[in-house]
């Protein structure tokens, strides 16, 4: 693969929301491992939040597709926080703070399994969503990237969809009978992401041919000619 993601025998830890990404990558990855000589061990995890409220998927359900179809058990975590932590409440409750807490949760399972490498499901959508972001929140040109390693500790992320649109996940879930769950968690909805998603990047894309496309590899561009060399550190 590109960016040289996954190598034989290391231990990688996949993050499962139960969402068309996910499970379409997990998919992948599977029958990926199956043809290749260097097996690589891969350690699927779903982690429940319950501090928010109708987030959980239907669990049991991804579950048996994952042992019966994928052979490869799926593990829940429940992630609790302290009963003083302004999660809990709901007026604090965002998705930069969600995610913080899972990456944590994430961190501690790659150092029970000995893992070096977390693995997400984000598409070129996420990616180009995710750098107008941080150009419009945070003033910064910054790119998602395929793969990024962390300075502080021996934990790399990677993102092997990438190159893939989320129209073509979706059809590709569809076509082979992948079950997945849509996002019903409350806070998502009013989301800074959904606006851009929606309200800039959908909309030019109705009048510029492969907005998302070319956005996509002029940020995956200026991301090699910057960072490949020194790779990419958090």
């Amino acid at each position: 693969m590109d960016f040289d993601m996954i190598k034989g025998w290391e231990t990688v830890i996949l993050w499962v929301s139960g969402w068309k990404d996910s499970m379409v990558l997990w998919y992948l990855l599977s029958q990926y491992r199956r043809i290749i000589k260097d097996k690589f061990d891969i350690k699927a995890v779903y982690i429940f939040k319950d501090f928010l409220i109708d987030c959980d998927i239907n669990f049991l359900e991804k579950q048996k597709y994952f042992e019966e179809e994928l052979w490869i058990p799926l593990e829940k975590v429940v992630l609790c926080l302290p009963k003083e932590s302004k999660l809990n409440e709901w007026l604090w409750q965002s998705c930069q703070w969600c995610a913080y807490a899972r990456r944590i949760a994430m961190f501690k399972l790659c150092e029970k399994y000995k893992a070096t490498k977390i693995i997400y499901g984000h598409h070129m959508d996420d990616i180009v969503v995710t750098s107008f972001m941080n150009m419009i929140q945070w003033r910064k040109l910054k790119v998602m990237p395929p793969k990024n390693k962390m300075s502080l500790w021996d934990i790399t992320f990677i993102r092997p969809l990438a190159y893939i649109r989320e129209k073509e996940i979706l059809r590709f879930a569809q076509i082979n009978n992948i079950p997945f769950s849509a996002c019903n968690c409350p806070v998502w909805t009013d989301w800074m992401r959904n606006k851009i998603k929606y309200e800039i990047v959908r909309e030019n894309e109705k009048i510029i041919p492969k907005f998302v496309e070319n956005t996509f590899f002029a940020l995956i561009k200026d991301f090699r000619e910057k960072y490949e060399k020194d790779w990419y550190n958090m």
